[in-house]
């Protein structure tokens, strides 16, 4: 069977939206429906940051290896397994009988992750013009919060009316319509000797590398706790189920438009550092986690959207940066910097569930707030060491011989024949 036409820039773009939110969906799902699973499956806090904790974790402790294997099968091929994959994790979670169960899918829901990040970013790579490179990250890094959104709306739309594993449901028919589309257009490894991705890379310093890692993990720490707990949290500081469902929902859609914004913004400013925007971003974001710890039901509406307009938005500009400077091995070096986002994702939740569950939730929020204020640090430490590392690997200038040298005669001369006058034609 002939395989189909590429899908082209937008198609692209589609499927790496799609398949990133389908690998980080099985454990949104499992944070928005945290009231009617523990009920039905007789679990804690503790639990469902275990739960979620795993999916991260699998997919950080994976992700280098996964993302070399994308490299070589190519970014279509990578889509499919990943799709597969994601199937396979939303039928077992919707089916758990017990808590092992539903464990054993967030497993392969982690390996479904780690393949999504690089396969999409690879994709992107190979596809978008440089200088729309930001808004497709922009709209790319709207998997999670789009993630977000469908497990806001499952609560009210099909948790409180059908029930839980429904939604879930929903998740594998999509995941299983992308792995047929990803699959007719896959055409094997590319291997881009023109276009976006042909030209030489700047590159990414491997300290400057490590130090994003660490600081995505970080922040990512603190962020997906958010996405986990938040409707829980809500619901404990007196919202219905199905008003924190909503609340989940419209603060996902704010920071989903904010990605866009952002990622648009790189384009038009080029010149402009995206670590330190991250960095500023982070900063902004404690006064969400602040308003959510201390807050009245207002100031935690306030917190909710404003932790994820600010505090959770800079995901784009992370994975934009690092694709740029490294096009020809974006799935590679996405890897890497997966590595840290996927284990921050997986230490944060666990360790905010344990947390609440010996306190309360007012003291995991403002851990929550400290763990972010150390991101936005490590991220300006990391833009220096690359800054650094590029200054030191530069050319040097020509040395300056120095008073009383002999500086080399510059004087332009006529252009002579051999032994003669100057050639006519030429000034003397």
């Amino acid at each position: 069977m002939t395989p189909a036409k590429p899908p082209g820039a937008g198609g692209t773009l589609l499927q790496a939206v799609t398949v990133t939110t389908l690998g980080v969906l099985p454990a949104f799902l499992v944070g928005a429906l945290a009231v009617q699973i523990r009920d039905d499956l007789g679990i804690g806090p503790a639990e469902m940051g275990i739960a979620a904790a795993t999916l991260f974790a699998v997919s950080g402790v994976a992700a280098r290896r996964l993302g070399r294997l994308v490299q070589r099968i190519g970014a279509a091929r990578g889509m499919v397994a990943s799709a597969v994959l994601a199937a396979v994790a939303l039928g077992g979670a919707g089916l758990a009988p017990t808590f092992g169960v539903l464990i054993a899918a967030l497993v392969v829901g982690g390996l479904s992750n780690g393949l999504a990040q690089p396969a999409a970013n690879l994709g992107i790579s190979r596809a978008v013009v440089p200088g729309r490179l930001g808004l497709a990250f922009g709209i790319k890094q709207c998997s999670i919060p789009a993630a977000g959104l469908i497990g806001g709306l499952a609560v009210p739309g099909i948790a409180l009316t059908l029930g839980w594993r429904y939604a879930f449901a929903l998740g594998v028919v999509l995941a299983v319509a992308l792995a047929l589309w990803a699959g007719l257009t896959a055409q094997g490894p590319e291997r881009p000797t023109t276009g976006p991705a042909a030209a030489a890379d700047r590159g990414t310093p491997r300290r400057g590398l490590v130090l994003l890692a660490i600081g995505a993990g970080l922040a990512a720490a603190a962020a997906t706790s958010l996405g986990v707990f938040l409707v829980d949290s809500a619901v404990e500081s007196g919202m219905s189920p199905s008003a924190a469902g909503f609340l989940f929902a419209g603060a996902a859609l704010l920071g989903l438009s904010i990605r866009i914004v952002l990622g648009a913004a790189m384009d038009r400013y080029p010149q402009r550092s995206p670590y330190i925007l991250v960095a500023n971003l982070l900063v902004i974001g404690v006064g969400g986690y602040l308003l959510l710890a201390f807050g009245s039901s207002a100031a935690f509406v306030c917190g909710a959207l404003l932790t994820y307009a600010a505090g959770w938005s800079w995901p784009g500009l992370v994975h934009f940066a690092v694709v740029r400077d490294n096009r020809q091995g974006a799935a590679s070096a996405t890897g890497v910097l997966q590595t840290g986002l996927s284990l921050g994702a997986a230490v944060g939740p666990l360790l905010f569930g344990f947390l609440v569950a010996a306190t309360s939730y007012r003291v995991g929020w403002l851990t929550a707030a400290v763990v972010a204020l150390l991101a936005a640090a490590t991220f300006r430490l990391g833009r220096r060491s690359i800054r650094a590392a590029r200054s030191a690997a530069a050319p040097l200038p020509p040395e300056d011989p120095g008073p009383g040298a002999l500086a080399p005669d510059t004087t332009p001369r006529p252009a002579t024949t051999a032994g003669g006058p100057p050639m006519k034609g030429t000034s003397p």
